[in-house]
């Protein structure tokens, strides 16, 4: 199968899926009734997306405990904290004992035109990475934080700072409305996507 499982650590694993499966090989994986919602959506791409994304919930026993709050953000009522992320041919699921977020992100042009919507001018930027790639990680970062927030209408520009960067920049620190640490981790995934994962400061 396609799918990775990485455990960040003892508390928190990381399930991560490249879609190389045709539409009809997801729903065969799946009960109809799981299928029904990925007929309505006319983009290919999202209708694997969400395909996929019900087989990880399957899979991991958590399709009849998730629900979501008004900002998005799934909430699981067993106790485990979930986040799920999805973009082109990836869908990562997160499960951890601790508040999480994370956001998978591929390097797309389009973070030049929108990039005053999310950086700020005291943002650190990620060392050694050309202008593309630090915005990928701050964004990258910033929408992981927004998760792990759960707060609708956060701003990532005004209320989401990135402080620090380490070696090789596998891992960041960042500061969520000046109070609360946040800490980022990074993973490279081919071709060109990158994955961060966050947790309040010493909760990993």
């Amino acid at each position: 199968m396609p799918q990775i499982s990485i455990e960040h650590t003892t508390r928190t694993h990381l399930y991560i899926w490249h879609i190389t499966e045709s539409i009809e090989q997801l729903k065969s994986l799946l009960p109809t009734e799981k299928t029904v919602e990925a007929n309505k959506m006319s983009a290919t791409v999202h209708q694997k997306q969400f395909l996929v994304k019900q087989i990880l919930l399957q899979r991991y026993d958590l399709s009849d405990k998730i629900d979501y709050l008004d900002s998005g953000k799934p909430v699981c009522s067993d106790g485990r904290f979930i986040s799920i992320s999805h973009s082109g041919d990836y869908v990562v699921v997160a499960v951890s004992s601790e508040p999480v977020g994370i956001d998978i992100e591929r390097k797309n042009p389009k973070l030049h035109r929108i990039a005053s919507r999310f950086v700020h001018a005291k943002d650190v930027s990620p060392k050694d990475a050309d202008s593309l790639a630090q915005l990928q990680y701050l964004w990258t970062a910033k929408e992981s934080i927004y998760k792990l927030a759960g707060v609708a209408g956060l701003s990532f520009k005004q209320e989401i700072r990135l402080t620090e960067f380490g070696p090789d920049n596998i891992k960041a620190t960042a500061l969520l409305r000046e109070q609360k640490t946040v800490d980022l981790f990074f993973y490279e995934l081919e071709p060109d996507y990158l994955l961060c994962v966050g947790f309040y400061f010493g909760k990993y």
